[in-house]
């Protein structure tokens, strides 16, 4: 990324950023894994030049919603003073919200 904005990874979204690529190969083909991996791509170099180019959260001020599909979603958390944001988790946007946690 041509961004000086590092994003960093928390454990929760690895987990879950590979459970949905886990889904989408046992119920879907190669090319829908390929085109959710660069469309998360495409959204995370977004958010990276623009870092609240998506809404606050209405729970949580400080964290934002990054659609990525119909189906799917991330949160993540800006720091400004140290040039970062932490991706805290992937969501399926068809689950229950109070389910949620960060």
């Amino acid at each position: 990324m041509d961004s000086k904005i590092q994003v960093v990874w928390s454990n929760k979204e690895r987990i879950t950023y590979l459970k949905v690529l886990d889904y989408l190969s046992r119920n879907w083909t190669n090319k829908e894994i390929v085109q959710f991996a660069k469309r998360t791509e495409v959204v995370i170099h977004a958010t990276c030049k623009n870092p609240e180019i998506f809404s606050a959260s209405m729970n949580h001020k400080d964290i934002r919603r990054a659609i990525i599909d119909k189906n799917n979603s991330f949160f993540y958390k800006v720091n400004s003073y140290n040039q970062k944001i932490y991706l805290l988790t992937f969501y399926d946007n068809r689950q229950d919200p109070p389910k949620l946690t960060f």
